[in-house]
């Protein structure tokens, strides 16, 4: 870092910061891209790498040129030229640019493109945000976090990038794609430069997806033909009728005008394919939706609970059967190891921090909602669209304003009057699907997580960065963010309590996520927010009550992960005013009673809590009474509840 002069911020995200800075021996002045390490999974920091890998390997007057990177213990450190301007800047302050402007950035983009694809490099996240203008304003792409080089013998990719203004059809319908998809993506953006807005904009982004997969583009009448007609050739529905780059490379709109390169790979993806290379790329899309067709189930979660019927009648476990449960146990764990590894795969935890607007996230979404309440529930029904929907919620950009639509569009239909039996159950098995409920957990955690603290340090102004998996603290929680909270909250509650399959998945992202303590903090907000306390109260107490084989968890939960810091405070819990919070309680104690460890019992168990459940048998509200009731009756003969009426 003694190499270069930090002279000010350029950019924020959650993986950190992009600083403008000068190179000392030179008087340049480069862009700095730091990116934080810490409470980064291995699978980040892989894709930081290769991004890194990527973009270092590229040379071209129309992209970003990559100077140079490093690694420091907390940082990945990426220098990069600078570029003053970016395209989104010149958009929103002119509306839209003439033909003439647009034909010579087309002619940057499309020279960048061809090299990116003879290099067999798909960019997969084409937009104006990710193009920048130097003082000459030419053109050059950046952002390659999303790109993937193919290698050679690879045809086609299945995983879904991109932003949706910009996504081609065939990723919106989660089919097979090849660098057609680049293609699309940059005639939406010459599109937006000379109307104002991409091909397809509404204020509805539900609405947005169904006009990219069945809308026709309306064509405007004062561009000349040639720059029509290569919009057309770009811009078509189905992949196989877009241009091909020799058709682009010869069309009178660019031809003569493209900076081509001779630094290519073997067979580059902008070489016309043989026919033998034709029948493989086919083989290959047919085997990807195959796949896709026969993927499996998310697996139930491995007992961890095994039947106390061994036990003796004091409890103990016999000394013969020692070695065999301590057999159990280790196979139990590596279980579970290998469990969460498959699950991580199948819950697709992968964080997205790419910038998002918030104001154009809620206008969607209060549109969207409004549709559902007036009964069109076709977005609720199709995965690719819900997906879509759910996607802030893996978004560390995403702010408690936006969280709150998302929660309220994906609870509206459970409410709306007339909504028949038979679309509710489509809709859970949308939910089910695109995991909705692990995401809503996923959201908690993005919400509360700190932000890195960054500052300058001595080394040259590199910023220094805290773990980012420290989270904030329940003081420091605004309104926003607790309605957020609760809205969150209160639908994953609603969703365990409508289908088992859901608890198992509320269990799945507990245990992937390794939130226990996250879970166990949230019941501290009684004071400030009862309704989210007595929704995790009432989600423990289903969990146990349908899923008692993973009881484990939930103790867990109850003990703060081993901590001592346990916000579970029954005895407040089960005197609060609110008869609703004072019947959970009692209710969940008898469940802990019926299924928790013995030594967990022990731990949290209290005069206290006997006493109150006692006094609740003559509480004035009647419902109250009889859970308490019910739950004195089913402990009293219990060695722990026992215990703490002999020591006093």
């Amino acid at each position: 870092m003694d190499k270069y002069e930090v002279i000010g911020t350029l950019g924020e995200g959650s993986f950190g910061r992009v600083y403008k800075a000068k190179q000392l021996s030179t008087g340049n002045f480069v862009a700095l891209k730091v990116i934080s390490k810490r409470g980064r999974s291995v699978k980040e920091l892989k894709g930081f790498r290769r991004e890194c890998e990527i973009q270092r390997d590229l040379h071209h007057p129309n992209i970003i040129q990559m100077l140079d990177s490093f690694e420091t213990e907390n940082e990945i450190v990426v220098i990069t030229e600078f570029a003053p301007k970016e395209l989104t800047g010149v958009l929103n302050k002119e509306g839209y640019l003439t033909e003439e402007k647009v034909q010579q950035i087309v002619w940057d983009l499309v020279s960048a493109l061809y090299y990116l694809h003879s290099n067999r490099v798909l960019h997969r996240d084409l937009k104006p945000q990710n193009i920048l203008l130097d003082l000459e304003n030419k053109a050059k792409l950046c952002d390659f976090g999303f790109a993937r080089n193919m290698s050679t013998g690879t045809h086609v990719l299945t995983s879904i990038k991109g932003t949706p203004l910009y996504m081609a059809p065939e990723l919106i319908d989660e089919l097979p794609y090849d660098y057609n998809a680049d293609l699309w993506s940059l005639g939406c953006i010459i599109y937006e430069l000379l109307m104002g807005t991409p091909p397809f904009c509404t204020n509805s982004i539900l609405h947005l997806i169904k006009k990219i997969k069945s809308e026709q583009i309306k064509w405007p009448t004062f561009l000349s033909p040639d720059c029509i007609s290569f919009l057309k050739g770009l811009l078509q529905k189905n992949p196989s009728k877009r241009l091909t780059w020799n058709q682009i490379l010869n069309h009178s709109f660019v031809k003569g005008h493209i900076l081509i390169s001779k630094s290519t790979v073997p067979m580059p993806l902008t070489s016309s394919l043989t026919a033998s290379t034709k029948q493989v790329k086919e083989q290959q899309r047919k085997d990807s939706m195959n796949h896709k067709h026969h993927k499996g189930a998310v697996p139930k979660e491995t007992d961890t609970k095994k039947s106390d019927s061994n036990k003796s009648s004091t409890g103990a476990i016999p000394k013969s059967e020692e070695s065999k449960k301590s057999k159990e146990k280790q196979e139990q764990d590596k279980a579970m190891e290998n469990l969460s590894k498959c699950l991580k795969e199948k819950l697709n935890f992968i964080e997205d921090n790419h910038p998002i607007e918030p104001e154009e996230w809620i206008v969607f979404l209060q549109k969207s909602i409004q549709e559902v309440m007036n009964g069109e529930m076709s977005s609720l029904l199709q995965p690719n669209l819900t997906n879509i929907i759910v996607s802030p919620l893996k978004n560390s950009n995403s702010n408690s304003k936006v969280l709150s639509f998302v929660v309220k569009l994906l609870s509206i239909a459970f409410v709306v009057k007339g909504t028949s039996e038979k679309t509710l159950d489509r809709i859970k098995k949308v939910y089910l699907e695109v995991k909705l409920l692990p995401n809503l957990i996923y959201a908690v955690k993005l919400l509360l997580r700190n932000l890195p603290d960054i500052s300058n340090s001595s080394s040259g102004g590199l910023p220094a960065t805290k773990n980012l998996e420290t989270y904030k603290s329940l003081e420091k929680l605004d309104n926003e963010e607790l309605q957020a909270l609760e809205h969150i909250v209160m639908l994953v509650c609603h969703l365990v309590y409508i289908q088992d399959d859901f608890v198992l998945q509320f269990c799945d992202a507990i245990v992937i996520l390794n939130v226990y303590s996250l879970i166990n903090t949230l019941l501290g907000l009684a004071k400030r927010k009862l309704r989210i306390s007595m929704d995790i109260i009432s989600i423990l107490t289903q969990t146990i009550r349908r899923l008692p084989e993973n009881t484990e968890i939930i103790e867990k939960i109850v003990l703060n992960d081993g901590k001592t810091d346990s916000q579970l405070h029954l005895g407040e819990f089960l005197r609060n005013s609110n008869p609703i919070m004072r019947e959970r309680s009692c209710i969940f104690v008898l469940l802990m009673g019926k299924y928790f460890q013995h030594s967990t019992l022990e731990k949290i168990w209290s005069l206290e809590i006997r006493d109150t459940l006692e006094a609740l048998m003559f509480d004035s509200i009647e419902s109250v009474r009889n859970a308490a009731e019910a739950t004195v009756n089913d402990l009293k003969h219990k060695e722990f509840y026992m215990k703490s009426s002999s020591l006093f």
